[in-house]
């Protein structure tokens, strides 16, 4: 068959483009580069060894990258107590008024030999004997970044270079959240170009510090977050591939084998599989989504069974939890005393909530035994993240004519989430009787498990009822045309205060900056 001649000249030489998802992702890209050096430069920044367990996660990642499982709560190894007598900061724990003149002392490695020699050996055997209590943490973040570490090793960086080297791993993962936040945002509401482009444009200028330093935790949003992905693809498709459910299933399983509070997705997991054999068991066709729910279960619970039944047979407890807690003095609780904790009250449920927003949003760092805090804007943290996420999820539940069906899906996978990770904490703070003998917080005084690092598995699914709520709200007071504005002034907010908060970190002589 011939065409004639104005039908060749109406046919389309190559198909229709897809410009608009071309530039998103290209703005995307762009979020994720300045994320890159946002994260690169404070991390940079911040000298070893912060207040957030840092000593302790680096010594794991010491002995993971000799392959040195640990068997229990064991002392430092020889290389970390080293590597953390000569770098240590005293800048984080120790006021000012606690130095002569009110100054912070100078760096081991800036000293005369014969005082340098003295500090490092005193210092040393402090660590060498300093039990980790960090050490029945599930094993996948250590191992990863100790391979980074001894392929530093191997391309000759060593001292207070190869401890950034370890820390700038967080770079990548960083990266890899700022664009998986977006694909989960555009799978969740893709009707609304201001979330799906908000949540990825506040990551990459969000003022969590736990990124800055050496920690589990950092692992644990962007595999989360993958396998949210990959199973709200899976709860869709008609025939799901068995491929896609075992990369969701991997990913969840991952996830808990880098943090135990990221159980809440294996929930999140067990019930798409219950929806999606629910349907074809009742129109007798079991076998059709029966492969992929199986592997979907497999992926997932089998690699989580070896790792708790390997601490069942070393530590005789399946997740670490009651050997730490032996080492810390915590008590569990008789489960009749559980309804006497103060966050079933209206002032100890707000002071737990508040607590966990605003670390949430801006991390825990000390510095000088003050916390890098911006003032009235974590007031503004907890109340908009009180109100937004709210107002998002009854306008979703609702029916609002504003709202597309779309959101509904996007309420079932991130409310339950979020909402498991933060009853997972409620459930540690009440079940436990904290001691004072050993750490500050928790406390007999302020009994709450309330950092906001743990909340991280679920920040993505945050950030989206967050923004949904917010250009609800902007909608109700009809001022839509202001979403992209409002959003801008917000992120220059947070990232200019973050920055008047480090000008004392910047200057400090025991940062990457500063190394001989």
């Amino acid at each position: 068959m011939t065409l004639s001649r104005p039908e060749v000249l109406a046919a389309p030489e190559s198909p229709p483009r897809d410009t608009a998802g071309r530039r998103e992702r290209i703005l995307v890209g762009l979020f994720c580069l300045l994320a890159a050096l946002r994260i690169f430069v404070f991390t940079a920044a911040f000298p070893f060894f912060n207040n957030v367990d840092e000593h302790y996660h680096f010594d794991l990642v010491c002995r993971y990258a000799h392959g040195d499982v640990p068997q229990g709560l064991e002392p430092c190894s020889p290389e970390a107590a080293a590597l953390i007598a000569r770098y240590g900061s005293p800048e984080y724990v120790w006021a000012l008024q606690d130095f002569p003149e009110r100054k912070t002392p100078p760096p081991v490695w800036s000293r005369p030999a014969a005082e340098q020699a003295k500090l490092f050996a005193e210092r040393q055997n402090v660590w060498r004997h300093e039990v980790n209590h960090e050490a029945v943490q599930p094993p996948l973040y250590y191992a990863v970044v100790g391979l980074w570490y001894d392929l530093g090793k191997r391309l000759g960086i060593e001292g207070g270079n190869l401890l950034y080297w370890a820390r700038f791993f967080n770079i990548p993962l960083y990266v890899l959240l700022v664009w998986l936040s977006y694909w989960l945002a555009k799978e969740l509401v893709p009707v609304s170009r201001f979330v799906y482009l908000g949540v990825p444009f506040v990551l990459a200028f969000f003022p969590q510090d736990v990124y800055c330093g050496l920690n589990n935790d950092v692992l644990s949003a962007p595999l989360v977050t993958l396998s949210l992905c990959l199973l709200v693809r899976l709860y869709r498709a008609e025939l799901a591939r068995p491929g896609l459910a075992l990369g969701a299933g991997l990913a969840a399983a991952a996830a808990v084998l880098t943090k135990f509070t990221n159980v809440p997705i294996l929930v999140v997991l067990g019930a798409v599989a219950l929806l999606k054999l629910g349907p074809a068991w009742w129109k007798k066709q079991p076998l059709t989504h029966l492969a992929p729910v199986v592997v979907l279960l497999l992926a997932s619970g089998i690699p989580v069974a070896c790792w708790l039944a390997r601490n069942y047979l070393v530590l005789g407890d399946l997740t670490g939890f009651v050997v730490r807690s032996r080492f810390m003095m915590w008590t569990p609780k008789p489960l009749g005393q559980y309804w006497h904790h103060p966050v079933f009250t209206p002032s100890g449920l707000t002071f737990f909530w508040n607590n966990l927003v605003i670390t949430l949003w801006r991390g825990e760092f000390l510095w000088h035994q003050v916390h890098l805090t911006a003032g009235i804007l974590d007031t503004f943290y907890f109340l908009s993240s009180t109100l937004f996420p709210l107002i998002f999820v009854l306008a979703a539940l609702a029916g609002n004519a504003n709202m597309r069906p779309e959101t509904r899906t996007a309420v079932m996978f991130c409310l339950p989430l979020f909402a498991l990770h933060f009853a997972l904490l409620g459930f540690f703070s009440v079940s436990v009787e904290f001691s004072t003998k050993m750490f500050n917080i928790p406390s007999p005084q302020e009994p709450y498990v309330d950092q906001g690092r743990l909340l991280l598995g679920g920040i993505v699914p945050f950030l989206i009822l967050y923004l949904g709520g917010l250009e609800v709200l902007l909608r109700w007071l009809r001022l839509g045309f202001a979403r992209v504005p409002v959003l801008v002034i917000l992120v220059d907010v947070m990232a200019i205060s973050q920055i008047a908060a480090m000008l004392d970190v910047f200057a400090s002589q025991y940062n990457w900056f500063h190394l001989p």
